[in-house]
């Protein structure tokens, strides 16, 4: 019995003792597993296989990525010390990064440092990325051995080379050329230019009143089609009709690079003009004076022709405008002349008339008065000064003097302005001699340079009041109720 009861107590002893000291371990383990003999293969097109030891058992994990930023693949399960992960829906012929991790049950994780692989298959290009022959053929070569590299260094040292060259062979599209304007309308053009490599086509462009010379990036609109081609044309729209423009073309490789040419100009088209309403507005003895009207603004040229002599002669006005008049001088009294006007518009497009025929004869019309209109203003000075303004117009140039008389009745003298030295359609009289608060009657006589004449109708015109001052008011008013106030003074 005594020694049953030791043997009892010696096996509870033993029990508590490693109860304890399983315990203290299990608190102590904080050292995560050792990760050792990374292997990497079952490479294909799509995937890899990843295997490496640990010194304890532990879980499995991977992180991959196309970068250093690493996605994650795990076996969660903590109960091995060689550990074996797939990776799946790789892209093929892909350079990607990765490291491997563990981590026991007692949560001590351990990771790797960085890894590549590069899965296998064939490399695939874009139909708009397509190589020469023999550049594919270089790539294909170099592809295929590098999926023979096993070792991160000798990858890093191939990862190194690819940098390098990149940085001296990624370059913008060159633009050979400036580009072309192969066709313009009245609110469009096509451009056209050619680039080295495969690009995009981009135009951007600005009327010349907005483009800043200072600033040559400073496009107010832009168009851009996304096709990988090296013969680019673009048709911009929504061009305003008979004016500059500013562009520049710009095209875009795979890598976003752009390449911009040097800025060109070019002029929409203006619409061509018609002449209409080709007239004679005046025949004299040595001159005509031609009228006509365009559908747009144009200059014009009148070619007139005399008939017997054959001889042919011009005159124009650069003045774009949609109503024009011309007076051909040195004509021959009595001859006949056949005249075309020739108009132009902004873009230099020109169009010929009908002709007119017409003839020179002695001109006995008059001119003809109209558009009287006066004003007069009175000024408060110790005379109180009237200032009327006369205005008129003739239909022909002419030589006016103006009349006037104080009151209606004709058996007043009137007095007579000087006339006019030039002949004019427009004429202005500025009178001074006009008394305030008076009626007066005004009329113009006129004549051409062939003096014919005429006279205009008599107009009445009454100057202001003048102004009353405080002192005239209060004696008004002190008439008005005592009839002796108008004898102070007397």
């Amino acid at each position: 019995m005594k020694a049953h009861i030791t043997h009892h107590k010696l096996f509870f002893v033993v029990g508590a003792l490693a109860l304890f000291f399983g315990v203290h371990a299990f608190a102590q383990d904080t050292t995560p597993p050792q990760i050792s003999n990374i292997q990497i293969g079952g490479l294909t097109a799509t995937s890899a296989v990843v295997s490496w030891d640990t010194d304890k058992p532990s879980d499995s994990q991977i992180n991959y990525c196309l970068t250093k930023d690493y996605g994650i693949a795990r076996d969660p399960g903590s109960d091995k010390t060689q550990h074996t992960l797939t990776l799946t829906d790789l892209d093929p012929s892909t350079l990607y990064h990765l490291r491997v991790g563990s981590q026991d049950v007692y949560g001590n994780q351990a990771l790797s440092g960085d890894y590549t692989l590069i899965t296998k298959g064939a490399l695939t290009l874009k139909t708009e990325q397509r190589l020469s022959p023999e550049e594919q053929a270089h790539v294909e070569k170099a592809v295929q051995q590098i999926q023979q590299i096993q070792t991160t260094e000798a990858l890093q040292v191939v990862q190194d080379a690819i940098t390098k060259v990149t940085k001296q062979v990624s370059r913008p599209p060159y633009i050979m050329g400036p580009p072309r304007i192969a066709e313009i309308g009245m609110d469009y053009a096509i451009i056209v230019w050619e680039t080295d490599d495969p690009a995009s086509s981009i135009v951007q462009y600005a009327r010349e009143s907005e483009y800043d010379v200072a600033n040559p990036d400073n496009y107010s609109a832009s168009t851009e089609e996304g096709d990988m081609v090296k013969e680019h044309t673009v048709r911009i729209v929504g061009l305003v009709s008979g004016t500059n423009y500013h562009l520049r073309a710009g095209s875009k490789n795979a890598l976003n690079l752009t390449g911009y040419s040097r800025d060109v100009s070019f002029m929409t088209k203006s619409p061509i003009p018609t002449v209409q309403s080709f007239r004679v507005i005046k025949a004299e003895a040595d001159s005509a004076t031609l009228g006509w009207k365009t559908s747009v603004p144009a200059s014009g040229v009148v070619e007139y022709t005399d008939i017997r002599t054959k001889q042919v002669r011009s005159a124009g006005s650069p003045v774009f405008a949609s109503t024009q008049a011309v007076k051909i001088a040195g004509l021959v009294l009595g001859a006949r002349y056949m005249a075309v006007v020739k108009a132009e518009n902004a873009a230099g497009e020109k169009v010929t008339s009908e002709p007119l025929y017409f003839s020179t004869i002695k001109d006995t019309t008059p001119p003809v008065i109209s558009k009287v209109s006066n004003e007069s203003t009175l000024y408060p000075t110790a005379e109180a000064k009237v200032q009327t303004i006369v205005s008129w117009s003739t239909d022909e140039p002419a030589y006016c003097t103006f009349h006037y008389r104080a009151g209606l009745n004709p058996s007043i003298e009137p007095t007579n302005f000087e006339e006019e030295k030039e002949p004019r359609t427009s004429h202005v009289e500025v009178v001074l001699e006009f008394a305030p608060s008076t009626v007066y009657q005004f009329w113009m006589t006129c004549r051409d340079p062939s003096r014919n004449a005429s006279e205009s109708e008599k107009f009445v015109l009454f100057t202001p009041n003048k102004e009353k001052s405080i002192i005239d008011i209060i004696l008004e008013n002190f008439q008005g109720a005592f009839g002796w106030v108008k004898n102070i003074g007397k």
